[in-house]
C-alpha cells in the first residue's frame, strides 16, 4: 500500500537543549528520510526551524505546539528548500498564518518551483491512493476492511490537505539578520553549503549552531557547494565558543564529530580532481575505505552512504 508509508511515522522526540531550546529529533530509523525540527521561544515570541514533508507528522506537531507553547509562533524558518525542510511550512502556515516564513534570498527569488513541488507531492499522493485501491483485490479478505479503512483515512488526510498552501516567505535572508525573541537573540547567517541557499542559527553567544544539513554527520552532497561547505565546516570546528551542534538528520554533534563529514567533503572534491576522465563506478570502487569506514558500521549509514557517496562525486565531476 503505496500511501500509507508516509502516514505511519512515528512522533519525533522533544529533548530539552537550555530553557529556550527544544530539539524535536526525528527517530533514528528515519533519519535520513526525514528532518529534525527546533523550537525556539523567548518571552514574546517563538520560532520553529524546518517542518517535516510528513504532513500527518506536522499536524501531530501543530497538536503539540497548542500544547507546549506559551507564546505566539512569530518566525517559521526553512534551513533549505528540500521537500523534508520546506513543504511542511504549508501545514504550518495553514494553522499559524501570522507566523513569518524565512528563507535565504535564493529559495525566495525561486519559490514558484517550491510551491508547484508542494503540489506535485498532493497529486502524487492521490495516484498512490488511486492505486492502493485498484491492489486491494490482491490482499486477503480479511485482511480487505482495515486497508480499506486506512484507505478511507488517507483520503480525508488528502482532502485537507488540499486546503493547505505554500505561502510565500516574508523574510529573505542574503547575509545575516539578529532576531529578539523577547529577552533571547538568535542569528541567522545566509551560506552557500548543501545547497546554495541554506540558512544556520546562532544562539546563546555562540555556543549553539542550529545548522540544518550543512551540518550532518553524514551529508547529503548532491546539491552541495562542496568548496564553501568545506570552509563553512572547517570554521566551525576551529571555533572555540561553538559547543553544541544541531543538524538536520541524526543526534546532537561536538564540534570534533564535524571531522568526519569535512574528511567525507574533501575526499569526494580531490578523489574526482585526481582522477580525471573516471566513471562515477570506478571513482565509488576506488574511494578511500577509511573514510567510508564509520559508515559502515551501521546498516542504514551503510546503505545512505553509498548513495550519498555517489551522488557527490556526480556533483563534483560536474562542478566547474
Amino acid at each position: 500500500m503505496l500511501f500509507l508509508a508516509p502516514l505511519s511515522h512515528a512522533a519525533v522526540s522533544w529533548e530539552t537543549i537550555n530553557a529556550n531550546i527544544q530539539f524535536l529529533k526525528q527517530e533514528d530509523k528515519l533519519r535520513f528520510y526525514d528532518s529534525n525540527q527546533v523550537l525556539i521561544e523567548g518571552k514574546k515570541c517563538a520560532l520553529l526551524v524546518d517542518a517535516s514533508g510528513n504532513f500527518a507528522g506536522v499536524e501531530r506537531l501543530v497538536n503539540d505546539l497548542k500544547k507546549r507553547l506559551k507564546t505566539p509562533l512569530c518566525y517559521l524558518v526553512a534551513t533549505h528548500y528540500h521537500d523534508d525542510h520546506l513543504l511542511g511550512m504549508a501545514v504550518m502556515q495553514h494553522f499559524y498564518p501570522d507566523a513569518k516564513l524565512i528563507v535565504h534570498q535564493r529559495v525566495n527569488d525561486n519559490f514558484s518551483v517550491y510551491q508547484k513541488a508542494f503540489t506535485n507531492q498532493l497529486d502524487n499522493y492521490e495516484k498512490s491512493i488511486e492505486l492502493s485501491y485498484q491492489r486491494l483485490a490482491n490482499i486477503a479478505k480479511e485482511d480487505q476492511p482495515q486497508w480499506r479503512e486506512k484507505l478511507e483515512l488517507a483520503k480525508k488526510r488528502l482532502f485537507r490537505w488540499r486546503e493547505y498552501q505554500l505561502n510565500a516567505p516574508q523574510i529573505a535572508i542574503n547575509k545575516s539578520k539578529t532576531l529578539d525573541l523577547g529577552g533571547f537573540e538568535l542569528t541567522l547567517n545566509a551560506h552557500a553549503a548543501h545547497t546554495n541557499g541554506d540558512l544556520t542559527i546562532s544562539t546563546n553567544g555562540g555556543s549553539v549552531l542550529i545548522g540544518g544539513d550543512a551540518v550532518d554527520w553524514l551529508p547529503y552532497p548532491g546539491h552541495g557547494e562542496l568548496k564553501s561547505w568545506q570552509a563553512l565546516l572547517k570554521q566551525y570546528i576551529n571555533d572555540s565558543k561553538l559547543s553544541l551542534i544541531i543538524p538536520g538528520h541524526g543526534g546532537t554533534l561536538n564540534r570534533a564529530q564535524l571531522k568526519q563529514p569535512l574528511l567525507f567533503l574533501t575526499a569526494i572534491t580531490e578523489h574526482v580532481k585526481n582522477n580525471k576522465g573516471q566513471t562515477v563506478e570506478k571513482l565509488v570502487l576506488s574511494f578511500p575505505e577509511s573514510v567510508m569506514k564509520p559508515y559502515t558500521e551501521e546498516t542504514l549509514n551503510k546503505k545512505s552512504s553509498d548513495l550519498f557517496l555517489q551522488a557527490g562525486l556526480i556533483r563534483a565531476k560536474n562542478t566547474k
